[in-house]
C-alpha cells in the first residue's frame, strides 16, 4: 500500500475515532484551536500524527522566514497537497521540532 493511501486511511479512521466520545472530540478541538488556519482534514491528520502540535509550518518557512532550524531527526507531519491535479503529500513540522534561533551579538 502506498504512503498516500495510508494517509487517506488514517484520516478516515481518525475522523471516526475523534467523534466516538466527547472526551476524544474535546482533545481534537484543543489541537484544532491552535491550528485554525488549516483545513478540517489537515487538522485531523495533525491531531492523528502529533496531538501535541502547536504551530505548524513547512521546512522552508521555518528556515527562511522564521530563521529557526529543524532539529536533527525530526519527522514531518504528512498532509494532503491538493494544489496539483494529482493529490500528493506535503510535510509540515511543529514548533516542537524546532530549535530556538541563535542570537547574533555585536562585538564592539
Amino acid at each position: 500500500m502506498s504512503k498516500l493511501q495510508d494517509i487517506r486511511n488514517l484520516v478516515q479512521e481518525h475522523a471516526v475515532s475523534v467523534s466516538s466520545s466527547p472526551g476524544d472530540w474535546m482533545d481534537y478541538m484543543d489541537t484544532a484551536s491552535r491550528l485554525y488556519r488549516y483545513s478540517f482534514s489537515d487538522q485531523l491528520l495533525i491531531h492523528a500524527q502529533r496531538p501535541d502540535a502547536t504551530a505548524c509550518a513547512s521546512l522552508e518557512l521555518w528556515n527562511e522566514k522564521m530563521l529557526r532550524w529543524v532539529n536533527r531527526g525530526a519527522r514531518g507531519i504528512a498532509l494532503f497537497d491538493e494544489t496539483w491535479q494529482n493529490t500528493k503529500l506535503r510535510y509540515v513540522l511543529s514548533l516542537i521540532h524546532i530549535s530556538e534561533p541563535t542570537r547574533l551579538r555585536c562585538i564592539s
